[in-house]
C-alpha cells in the first residue's frame, strides 16, 4: 500500500490528535503585554497519575519514499513532538480503534510546515518518531514508565510518498 503525505492541517487531524502551532491559534497578552501566550493547545492526557515527562528526542532523517510495517500506540497518555529548529517531519497515524489491531482503512500520512507539532491522543496508532531531510530535535511531552508502549505489525508493508 502507498500512502500519500499530505499537508498538516488542525482539522484533517483532528481524528488523531492535536496540531500545535501559533497559526490560527487564539492567544492572550503575558509579561506586560511582551509576550503572546497561545494557551492551551493540546489535550495532553496521563490516565493514571504517573509523571508528565518533558524531552528532547533527537532523531535521524529516513528515506523517502519510506517502507515501513510497524505503528505503536499508547494506552494511558498522549504523546507530544515539537521540532526545535523549524524543521519539517511526517507524521503517519492511524484511528485508535478497539484492541491491539490496526484499522487500516484509517491510515494517514501528513507533512509538517516545519512550525507545527503533533500531540497523539491516547490510544492513538502512529509510527516511531523520525526525521526528514536531517537530524531533528524534537521536544517531547509524553508519560513516564516503560508500560506505556503497544507495538504491532500491519497486516502488510506500507510505503509513505510525499505528495
Amino acid at each position: 500500500m502507498d500512502l500519500i503525505a499530505v499537508e498538516l492541517t488542525p482539522e484533517a487531524f483532528a481524528p488523531y490528535g492535536d496540531v500545535l502551532q501559533t497559526e490560527g491559534s487564539s492567544f492572550f497578552h503575558i509579561n506586560d503585554g511582551k509576550t503572546a501566550r497561545y494557551h492551551d493547545l493540546a489535550k495532553i492526557e496521563v490516565s493514571d497519575g504517573h509523571r508528565v515527562l518533558a524531552s528532547i528526542n533527537r532523531s535521524e532523517p529516513c528515506d523517502m519514499p519510506m517502507q515501513f510495517s510497524v505503528l505503536e500506540k499508547h494506552p494511558l497518555s498522549s504523546q507530544a513532538f515539537i521540532p526545535m529548529n523549524g524543521e519539517r517531519f511526517v507524521v503517519i497515524v492511524a484511528e485508535a480503534g478497539k484492541g491491539d489491531e490496526i484499522p487500516v482503512n484509517t491510515l494517514r500520512a501528513f507533512i509538517t510546515n516545519g512550525r507545527q507539532g503533533v500531540n497523539y491522543h491516547r490510544n492513538v496508532w502512529h509510527h516511531p518518531l523520525f526525521a526528514f531531510g536531517q537530524v531533528t530535535d524534537f521536544f517531547t511531552i509524553d508519560r513516564g514508565g516503560a508500560d506505556n508502549c503497544v507495538v504491532s505489525q500491519l497486516p502488510e508493508p506500507c510505503r509513505v510518498i510525499l505528495g
